[in-house]
């Protein structure tokens, strides 16, 4: 089978379109990894979506959203947390430090690109029996959908939120 040159014209889109697919994972960074800082001196990764929401004047870094306070003491609200997000599809638990106040997971998209977030969830300890929470998610595909991973932590802080005031 011999391929005349308008055959050859229409193809060559398509196989400019693999040529750079290929040569982007090629040379895409490395994958973020876990926060293990404190969000106070944080500065999140370039070249991946990410999503920061914290309670009020508690990051040093402009956050992307703010989380209100919980009548609730740290350690009661590091149980809720972990409940909630554990109900969750497609989620693990994949590290725990600081006594259990910051729980980091990893959760899949699924799909015909299936990827990862990672997730660092922190129970901030405020006041005698008031506790805060500090999300953070970060996508590992390099430029990923910003909008969506708002959306998710948003959907996960809910969680939360749901649980902590039935």
């Amino acid at each position: 089978m011999r391929l005349g040159r308008s055959s050859f014209i229409r193809r060559l889109p398509a196989t400019a379109l693999l040529a750079g697919l290929l040569a982007s994972c090629a040379h895409a960074p490395s994958a973020p990894r876990p926060v293990t800082q404190s969000f106070g001196d944080f500065a999140a990764p370039a070249g991946y979506a990410h999503y920061l929401a914290c309670p009020e004047d508690y990051c040093l870094t402009r956050p992307d959203g703010v989380t209100p306070s919980f009548k609730v003491p740290a350690d009661k609200m590091r149980f809720i947390a972990k409940r909630a997000i554990d109900a969750l599809p497609k989620t693990q638990l994949i590290s725990t430090s600081n006594e259990g106040l910051r729980l980091v997971y990893q959760t899949h998209s699924g799909g015909l690109f299936d990827h990862t977030e990672t997730v660092t969830i922190e129970v901030v300890d405020a006041d005698e029996g008031v506790s805060g929470l500090v999300i953070y998610g970060q996508s590992d595909l390099p430029g990923g959908d910003a909008a969506d991973l708002k959306t998710q932590m948003e959907a996960w802080y809910a969680a939360i939120y749901r649980a902590a005031n039935p």
